[in-house]
């Protein structure tokens, strides 16, 4: 194959047509278009500067819910400011704001008789609650917020509390507690039709929408600077490109929090076309019954005979205007 035409694309999400920062679509002045039907277009994100100002528990995922047993039970849910944490900067903030919750609701304040712990040998949180009374205490956080659990080191739901002063229900991880779960964004776009990219990242493998996987290679509140050393491209099925649209996401959410900042990346587009024997090759790959090389000669043939057409009419507009 060869490259009949490149096209280099720099963007910023400041001169997008509509959408947010992180979410745009940017019509183009001039639309890049095949210049034979039987050509492809591919697709390479070169370089992307982001900054590093999305969190890791946001608006999708801060919001958890729990319940408490002390003599009746309630339902309820507390929020985590939102942030990137530390793991003992999680646990004093979930025990702040879970404790305050259950005040609210029960009028038992267990905040300073809870043990939120973090084991560096072993990589994992115990979480317990001092029992002063013998009044049944069970506290239970849900699944509802799968990144919160992995912060935490827990796959799904856990219980703590106690049954008396001196019988207590301890809450352990199961796994490795992950406050760093950001490790990479993804640009993706809905503008590019794949159909040889797929993905297991937010959900089921499928076909993926995915144009880049940038490394996080820079602490937060600071730019991500990220360039394209792999040389990835993609095949794209589109003949038309007359409007881009470009989103961020990570391996949690399909959409990342700017805050309002812009980022920018460069995208290069190329026009691929066969050669004469690659066309041969597909030609002939497409079974001996195909009518493919007789309509190819027909079609050059048409081609031709509208060259010889334009030839003609050329001079007769030259003539007529002048005249």
């Amino acid at each position: 194959m060869e490259v009949v035409a490149t096209y280099h694309l720099y963007l910023s999400s400041a001169y997008r047509t509509s959408g947010t920062t992180s979410n745009y679509v940017m019509n183009l002045k001039t639309p890049i278009v095949l210049q034979n039907p039987n050509n492809h277009f591919s697709l390479r994100v070169g370089s992307a500067e982001i900054p590093y100002v999305f969190r890791l528990l946001n608006s999708t995922n801060n919001v958890i819910s729990f319940s408490v047993s002390r003599g009746s039970t309630y339902n309820s849910t507390f929020t985590i400011a939102p942030g990137n944490y530390s793991i003992l900067s999680l646990l004093t903030e979930m025990k702040s704001k879970l404790f305050s919750s259950i005040s609210a609701l029960t009028g038992w304040d267990g905040t300073a008789l809870a043990n939120f712990v973090y084991n560096r040998s072993t990589g994992k949180v115990a979480l317990t609650v001092l029992g002063t009374d013998s009044n049944n205490t069970s506290i239970t956080i849900s699944a509802n917020s799968p990144v919160f659990l992995r912060c935490l080191g827990f796959s799904g739901p856990f219980t703590f509390g106690y049954t008396s002063p001196t019988v207590r229900t301890i809450a352990e991880s199961t796994q490795n507690v992950n406050v760093s779960q950001n490790t990479s964004v993804y640009i993706r776009s809905n503008s590019f039709n794949q159909s040889h990219s797929y993905e297991a990242v937010v959900g089921q493998n499928s076909l993926s929408d995915v144009i880049a996987k940038v490394q996080i290679n820079a602490q937060p509140q600071s730019y991500i600077v990220w360039s394209n050393m792999i040389d990835l491209e993609q095949e794209v099925n589109n003949r038309l490109i007359d409007s881009i649209n470009l989103y961020l996401g990570d391996a949690q959410s399909q959409e990342l929090d700017l805050g309002g900042l812009d980022w920018t990346c460069r995208l290069t587009i190329k026009e691929w076309v066969m050669t004469g024997k690659e066309s041969d090759d597909l030609a002939k790959n497409m079974g001996g019954d195909t009518m493919l090389p007789e309509l190819f000669q027909q079609r050059q043939k048409a081609i031709e005979k509208l060259k010889r057409l334009r030839d003609k009419i050329s001079p007769a507009v030259v003539d007529a205007s002048q005249g």
